[in-house]
């Protein structure tokens, strides 16, 4: 099978969740079928980039928007922009001229049988008409994401350009998932949801994975002190609210249960990254909380 796949957004290297899971997916169907995977970025041409694309998935096809990379500030005033946009932000950022004609050929060419639509954002440029049966891979119910940030924000300001967001963007998507011919969710949870806006028998569940084959077992080593992990893409609400609850409620439990009276408070990130060796082995417990936009660890936490 000839299958086109689309992604905004650079795939590699692979960091977040929802790379990983595209990536693997991917992968798998390259051994079996005919994949030309099209990767459209901002920012400058980064020939590096599209070259290890290349070589991991023959035949890829780069655009690159050239858009300038944005800061907060930039962001904010593109925000502002768009406001009047009947679109949610979170996907009308994405658009793309050059994007759209790209597709607009291939569809016309008629050359492949499936289209797969990677995540909500990248609906934003395909054609109006699908003379392909398309697929929609939903990551997330992205609306429900909205509805909960809207429904927890305390800040007024904020609490209102949620709502406003959500509003868009539950339009929007159902909109989409009742468009494309076809939709994948990657949880139960999530096709019930999505079954409110289209026959459920049309949402299919790809449940997320692990590729075993990069995991070897070892022999359990003894530890001198208890060790719990937490590691979490800290640009990404729901880990948040996740490490605060973990920090809240879990981690108190944890430390009522170690005999040694322990602290813990912060390490900056520039301490963390200046230290050499595994110290992390000594630690009672480790927090270490990752933000895969700026491809930094944030902070880190840790018992002394």
């Amino acid at each position: 099978m000839k299958i086109l796949w689309v992604k905004a957004n650079k795939l590699l290297p692979v960091y977040s969740g929802g790379d990983i899971r595209s990536y693997n997916i991917l992968r798998q169907l390259a051994r079996r079928h005919q994949v030309t995977l099209l990767s459209y970025y901002d920012g400058t041409p980064d020939s590096a980039y599209e070259s290890e694309l290349q070589q991991r998935f023959a035949g890829a096809v780069c655009v690159c928007t050239r858009r300038s990379a944005n800061t907060t500030l930039k962001r904010g005033l593109d925000y502002l922009l768009r406001l009047a946009n009947p679109m949610p932000y979170a996907v009308s950022r994405f658009a793309s001229s050059e994007v759209r004609e790209e597709l607009n050929s291939r569809y016309s060419s008629v050359v492949f049988e499936v289209v797969v639509c990677d995540f909500l954002d990248a609906a934003v440029n395909f054609p109006e008409t699908l003379s392909i049966p398309s697929v929609l891979f939903q990551h997330n119910v992205e609306s429900e994401i909205w509805r909960r940030q809207a429904e927890t924000e305390s800040n007024v300001l904020l609490k209102s350009l949620y709502s406003k967001e959500l509003r868009k963007m539950r339009r929007y998507e159902r909109a989409m998932v009742q468009k494309l011919h076809q939709v994948i969710a990657v949880s139960e949870h999530d096709r019930e949801l999505m079954g409110r806006w289209r026959n459920p028998l049309q949402i299919s569940v790809v449940p997320t994975g692990v590729d075993v084959a990069q995991f070897s077992s070892v022999a359990p080593r003894s530890a001198p002190q208890p060790l719990v992990v937490f590691v979490g893409a800290m640009d990404w609400e729901l880990n948040i609210d996740a490490a605060e609850f973990f920090c809240g409620e879990v981690l108190p439990k944890i430390q009522s249960k170690i005999p040694e009276d322990v602290s813990w408070g912060a390490i900056p990130a520039k301490e963390f990254k200046s230290s050499k060796g595994p110290w992390w082995k000594s630690l009672e417990v480790c927090l270490v909380l990752w933000s895969t936009y700026r491809r930094q660890r944030l902070w880190s936490f840790r018992c002394a």
